[in-house]
């Protein structure tokens, strides 16, 4: 294996993510920035990381190398308040999981509220679950705005959920194809049930009442009712 820098950047989001999934996104940042990136060496990882990223093959000076520019990509991306995404495969895009997220049971989650908001919200793209990287939406084209209710939930988590997404990129890929990364805001009943999205989607916040996303063309408020029944309800779509 050539560690090229996009290898690098996949090798520091996969040891960024398991670290986050251990001690919470919030503390993994505090600690890369701390460090520079090295608490990511410090920290114990699964065995099928080192099989998938075999850096025991290389040289030690080699090694070394490798070694630090991980740390120093995880720097500069906590530094710079931005996620890393790790590896993105389109065949992911048929199931709504990538392998890593196949077992996860998100029945616990099954709790749907509907929402009203103050302004039209653009629904589209495919949720694609990749714990513990980030979620990601594919879709066929941009987003006219940096607001999106996902349009199909339900094949990655096997129920309907009105989910947004706040954007930060937008990725062509092939097929016709684009990939969405950001932060998700989700609805939870309670705070326990939020809690429980952290070993889901680990790029998200979770809201019982509601969410207000600021955007430079005027924020948007989306209120969610628990009582009255769920609906899958759209605003527009693309044709």
């Amino acid at each position: 294996m050539q560690f090229d820098k996009a290898t690098i950047h996949n090798l520091a989001a996969e040891m960024f993510w398991r670290m986050a999934e251990d001690i919470g996104v919030a503390k993994a940042n505090e600690r890369v920035l701390a460090t520079e990136g090295r608490c990511l060496l410090e920290h114990p990882v699964d065995n099928d990381l080192w099989r998938e990223y075999p850096l025991t093959l290389l040289p030690d000076d080699e090694a070394r190398r490798v070694l630090r520019a991980v740390s120093l990509e995880a720097f500069e991306f906590a530094r710079d308040e931005q996620n890393m995404i790790g590896p993105v495969f389109l065949e992911d895009r048929q199931t709504g999981r990538s392998p890593s997220a196949v077992a996860i049971d998100t029945q616990p989650l099954a709790k749907a509220p509907s929402f009203t908001s103050n302004e039209p919200i653009e629904r589209t793209g495919r949720l694609c679950l990749r714990h513990p990287l980030p979620a990601v939406v594919f879709a066929d084209r941009q987003p006219r705005s940096g607001i999106i209710q996902v349009d199909d939930t339900a094949t990655a988590l096997s129920f309907d959920l009105p989910m947004f997404l706040a954007l930060t990129g937008c990725q062509p890929a092939p097929d016709d194809t684009v990939i969405l990364t950001g932060y998700f805001h989700i609805p939870a009943p309670d705070v326990a049930t939020g809690d429980l999205w952290n070993h889901v989607i680990q790029n998200s916040t979770r809201a019982v009442s509601g969410v207000t996303i600021f955007r430079p063309e005027g924020q948007i408020a989306i209120d969610f009712d628990w009582d009255a029944p769920a609906k899958r309800r759209s605003w527009f779509r693309r044709p």
